[in-house]
């Protein structure tokens, strides 16, 4: 399993979906158990200390179909953050197994709408 580039793009405080397949080196499905978890962690740039935002996502959260995987970000996750680009990856952890599935650049855009005016 190799680290995928995926670049997204979505309006400031909109709900997203993010959406990626992932299986084994066989191409296998992967088994996601209660202990399985995905990181989603974004930043300034990759050579920044400090995240922007990180979720993590367990079972529940993470929806999970033969080899597509989805979670969400909520309106509340990027309302307050600023305009511009971000870089992103995804781990996939489960037990001691921890590997990097899926990074790249994350461009918000704006909006007319502020959380203010909702």
């Amino acid at each position: 399993m190799g680290v995928k580039e995926q670049d997204i793009s979505f309006v400031r405080g909109d709900t997203q979906f993010i959406n990626f397949n992932i299986s084994d080196s066989e191409g296998n499905s992967l088994d996601f158990t209660d202990e399985t978890e995905i990181y989603f962690t974004m930043k300034k740039s990759y050579n920044t200390e400090n995240h922007i935002l990180q979720k993590r996502y367990s079972r529940g959260e993470i929806t999970v179909s033969d080899k597509k995987v989805s979670f969400m970000l909520s309106h509340n996750d990027t309302a307050n953050l600023p305009i511009g680009s971000f870089v992103y990856d995804i781990q996939f952890k489960s037990g001691n197994f921890v590997t990097t599935i899926l990074k790249g650049t994350i461009e918000l855009e704006e909006e007319a709408t502020w959380i203010e005016n909702e």
